[in-house]
């Protein structure tokens, strides 16, 4: 892992509650942790968690499962929440949160630090224009062969990778991390905002009129709005407005391969799975998750919490908390009864 990672060979007990926040006692602080393990994997020394979770089904439902693996495991310490210390091996310091994964998660930032993030500063090889806007430019990285137009504004600590290209106009909050040929225009973007690999925000929503005479395009002079602690994956596609504004809410994550299509406006903490897509002019409320493979029709109202399972196909609103699935999208229950009914009438017919 150290060609890839800077790793952090030593923390004690008592930073890593400092850290994270989880209650560990005092006379166990100056004991060090060297390694992060798990359930399967880990020694003396290292620092695992248990998060039991609420499992949406007794079929997934892995408590027994992490509750025996728990039984055997060797390890210093243990996130864990006080309801599942019981649980807990004598000989295993228990380190106490109401959120054992997020601790661990946390902690791992700590010991793991990718050598391709780091910040060199700006390279000689990038073209900057003279009207960009830095917030504080000494802590800014800009690699080789990026390019950013005029009237950029940069916030602290952002990361622009190498053939990355922030158009004219464009602003980044603090926190943003751009990454390798990523193209980024008509957009504004809050902190703490992640574009992945070859990612494009801001381009041409797909606006035609039609007629006798063929197709014009409709020319798109709305933006993309990130806010804040939004993710986009690799390959992925935002584009901005028409008219008004794309805008996707903070705390959304988009996977790799997602096309999000122009004036679609998302809540906060939406989840979009790879290959995915959603059709302009659609509103999606807050907590939304989105299937791998599913698509949302246009022009659309997709409620609060809704499940959308994976392939599905949206074409019709849906109330908030609906769970559907399948073609066109139906009560997940209703999806279920209907493969079922086939499987019987192809087995009757087979007989």
């Amino acid at each position: 892992m150290e060609r890839f990672y800077n790793i952090t060979h030593s923390i004690t007990l008592g930073e890593i509650a400092k850290l994270t926040g989880a209650k560990i006692e005092e006379k166990y602080s100056s004991i060090e942790i060297t390694n992060l393990g798990s359930l399967e994997k880990s020694d003396k020394n290292s620092m695992i968690f248990l998060s039991l979770g609420n499992a949406v089904s007794s079929a997934l439902d892995k408590s027994a499962e992490y509750k025996e693996k728990l039984k055997h495991i060797t390890a210093a310490a243990c996130f864990i929440s006080e309801k599942d210390l019981a649980f807990l091996p004598d000989g295993i310091i228990p380190a106490i949160t109401n959120d054992p994964k997020l601790a661990f998660i946390n902690l791992t930032y700590k010991f793991y630090e990718d050598k391709n993030t780091i910040n060199t500063g700006i390279s000689d090889m990038a073209f900057i224009t003279p009207s960009v806007k830095f917030k504080n430019k000494a802590s800014v990285h800009i690699g080789p062969f990026a390019v950013i137009e005029e009237g950029v504004e940069i916030g602290e600590n952002c990361y622009i990778g190498s053939g990355a290209k922030i158009k004219t106009g464009v602003i980044l909050g603090d926190n943003c991390r751009i990454k390798e040929n990523a193209v980024v225009s008509h957009a504004i973007l809050g902190n703490n905002v992640n574009i992945g690999e070859q990612s494009v925000i801001g381009g041409n929503g797909f606006g035609w009129h039609s007629g006798a005479f063929g197709h014009i395009w409709v020319p798109q002079l709305g933006r993309v709005i990130l806010e804040d602690n939004v993710d986009v994956g690799i390959n992925s596609a935002i584009d901005r407005g028409a008219i008004g504004d794309t805008i996707i809410g903070s705390g959304t994550k988009i996977d790799n391969l997602v096309q999000i299509g122009h004036n679609v406006k998302t809540g906060k903490n939406c989840i979009f799975a790879g290959m995915c897509g959603v059709a302009g002019s659609t509103t999606i409320g807050n907590w939304v998750l989105v299937g791998a493979g599913a698509g949302i029709s246009g022009h659309l109202t997709i409620g609060d919490g809704v499940e959308i399972g994976a392939r599905g196909g949206v074409i019709q609103s849906l109330p908030a908390g609906s769970k559907v699935s399948g073609y066109p999208a139906m009560p997940v229950g209703d999806f279920l009864k209907q493969t079922a009914l086939l499987r019987r009438m192809l087995k009757k017919k087979k007989v």
